[in-house]
């Protein structure tokens, strides 16, 4: 009844006298030090281990590369500078062109340096690889000291220098770098040469058709040009390779216009030997090719023989005897004239040589107009660029 009063007595405080032995209040049993209790399974500590270097692998380089990442991929395999690497390469070139034959064997063998850290590398297709080794094969041999290379080596350099030159012609019309695996490099090198021998078939024909149809032909190309050019620009970065075809279809024409040149009158060799005074023409022309005019069987006639000479590419000669004086009077757009052993040349050249003849003596008045090539005055026939004093029957 106690506890009953103490709990119905609110001035009296209820006081709870509880010992380790008694139940607990949720209906438990007492503690028992030796029962099992649930413990969290702690995981155990983690033991310090050496940490293991990545193994070093020859890849081209992504992010440090002039045509095909070789010289920098090497660079970074070795720990050293790429400058130095790429003066070997430069080096190597001048050994029978081994720099450039071993350079293009390197980028279709090395994979690409993955794009992500830790990824797969991007190796080269068996056919590519087939290339690549064929043309390191093609390198050693050129460097071999035992019998100076294939062939000198040197007739592989213009080939290695074409397939750089697609590279960066590639890169150029593009405007992106061959960053792709060994088969990108090559589809882009192709494409790259595709596109030089383009711009050159395009700049020989608008060339030639200037020099033949006259300044409206160059008015003409010279607009499709600039037409090019403008939709390029318009159309974004996927029309930059019009840029090229468009320059090399203008500059062309437009150096034509400028010199002068002009290719009517046929194109091969073409040799004149008049017989006597009156077989002699006032003019003599050649569109392409080699024009010579020999007057040593003329029997030249004592005063003036004025001759027109006119070449759009080429070479003209001019053969006299030696009592025969000679009196020029040269234009070239581009090239070099020597009358005797006057000479000079260059871009946009005049050279005037007034003579004057003693009574009695033949003298030959030339008015010579070439566009691109030369002009010489000689006693013989092909006698080339030489020291003859020649013109004594001059003043």
């Amino acid at each position: 009844m106690v506890g009953a009063a103490r709990e119905s007595d609110p001035g009296l405080t209820m006081t709870e006298d509880t010992t380790p032995n008694e139940p607990t209040p949720g209906g438990g049993g007492p503690e028992d030090p030796t029962s099992e209790q649930p413990t969290a399974q702690q995981p155990p500590p983690e033991q310090p281990t050496a940490q293991q270097p990545a193994p070093r692998r020859l890849y081209r380089s992504r992010s440090d590369r002039i045509i095909g990442g070789v010289c920098s991929g090497i660079a970074r395999y070795f720990s050293i500078d790429p400058v130095i690497v790429r003066i070997g390469a430069i080096a190597l070139v001048f050994l029978g062109g081994t720099g450039l034959v071993a350079y293009l064997a390197a980028v279709l063998l090395m994979p690409n340096e993955p794009a992500v850290p830790g990824g797969e590398p991007e190796g080269p297709r068996r056919s590519v690889a087939v290339v690549g080794a064929i043309l390191l094969v093609i390198a050693i041999g050129i460097a071999l000291p035992f019998h100076g290379g294939w062939w000198g080596g040197w007739p592989l350099v213009p080939l290695g220098l074409l397939a750089l030159a697609g590279l960066l012609v590639w890169r150029l019309a593009s405007g992106q770098r061959a960053d792709g695996d060994a088969g990108d490099i090559l589809r882009a090198m192709g494409l790259g040469i595709a596109l030089i021998a383009l711009c050159f078939a395009l700049a020989f024909g608008s060339a030639w058709a200037a020099a033949a149809g006259g300044n409206g032909v160059v008015a003409v190309v010279v607009i499709v040009a600039g037409i090019a050019l403008i939709a390029g620009a318009f159309m974004g970065p996927q029309a930059r390779w019009m840029i090229l075809p468009a320059l090399a279809v203008a500059l062309p024409a437009g150096v034509v216009a400028a010199a002068g040149i002009d290719v009517k009158g046929g194109y091969g060799e073409k040799t004149y030997r008049p017989a006597n005074p009156t077989a002699v023409r006032d003019s003599y022309r050649l569109g392409a090719g080699k024009l010579i005019v020999d007057l040593r069987s003329a029997n030249l006639t004592p005063g003036d023989h004025p001759i027109k000479l006119r070449l759009g590419v080429g070479e003209a000669q001019l053969v006299v005897p030696r009592d025969v004086c000679v009196s020029t009077n040269s234009h070239l757009g581009i090239g070099g004239v020597q009358v005797f052993s006057h000479n000079g040349g260059g871009i946009d050249f005049d050279r005037d040589e007034e003579r004057a003849a003693p009574a009695g003596t033949p003298r030959v008045v030339v008015d010579a107009n070439i566009g691109v090539g030369a002009f010489t005055v000689h006693h013989r026939e092909n006698e080339g660029w030489n020291r003859d004093k020649g013109n004594e029957a001059c003043l």
